[in-house]
């Protein structure tokens, strides 16, 4: 006697088994979403190595921080901005989330088997130009989560706001995007860097959603120290 087994069931076996399939339980993230101040750059301490440390000590944040040319510093500082909201949109093949900081458009593919050999920024700002310091990401649907793998990163900061954390291009981050009870997104990610960091970053944001549409930036880069 032959077992029959639901395409229902089929996939959910597949998924079991690899990953990059596992989409049944994709959770809904939709919709436009402003940051809850309770909750709210949220860090574990920062633990150097020699070479992060000594970036750190280099800072200076009057000089040093590229939102000055409207670049992100890194992932971290995109998602940490406050007063400004992030929309995510959610396709077959696809998450698109838009940041308004600095009008960032960050489209992560789905169910890829792994980088490619060469990265390409899965950032760009409204005029088309690629965000190296956001780095190359890939995404996958986890249980009630949107994981998201990213690399390639350029040298830049996880963040310039409150703390000054260096990133090098051995940076990998890990998000996990969910929605929880209150009908909240919390995003929280790990941050593993060999050059930087002798442990992961632990990083955590909430927030609520918005009563307000998106908007332009429009931000005019100010470089501090050139002369008009």
């Amino acid at each position: 006697m032959t077992a029959k087994v639901s395409s229902a069931t089929a996939l959910l076996i597949a998924g079991a088994m690899n990953p990059w399939c596992a989409t049944l339980a994709q959770p809904d993230l939709e919709g436009i979403w402003g940051i809850d101040p309770s909750l709210f750059r949220q860090y574990s301490d920062a633990q150097y190595t020699e070479e992060g440390q000594r970036r750190v000590d280099a800072y200076n944040p009057t000089t040093d921080d590229p939102s000055y040319w409207c670049i992100p510093s890194g992932l971290g500082r995109a998602w940490d901005e406050p007063d400004t909201n992030v929309e995510i949109v959610q396709m077959e093949d696809r998450v698109v989330i838009r940041y308004e900081m600095f009008d960032l458009v960050r489209t992560v593919m789905l169910d890829q088997q792994g980088h490619p050999l060469e990265f390409e920024p899965s950032t760009v700002n409204l005029d088309g130009d690629p965000i190296p310091t956001m780095g190359h990401s890939i995404g996958w649907y986890e249980d009630d989560a949107l994981v998201i793998e990213t690399v390639g990163y350029a040298p830049g900061y996880i963040t310039t706001l409150l703390r000054y954390i260096p990133q090098s291009e051995a940076l990998r981050s890990i998000e996990r995007i969910t929605r929880d009870e209150q009908d909240r997104l919390v995003v929280d990610i790990r941050y593993a860097d060999p050059i930087m960091l002798t442990a992961p970053l632990e990083h955590r944001n909430r927030y609520f959603r918005s009563d307000f549409g998106m908007t332009v930036y429009g931000c005019i880069p100010d470089h501090p120290g050139e002369e008009e």
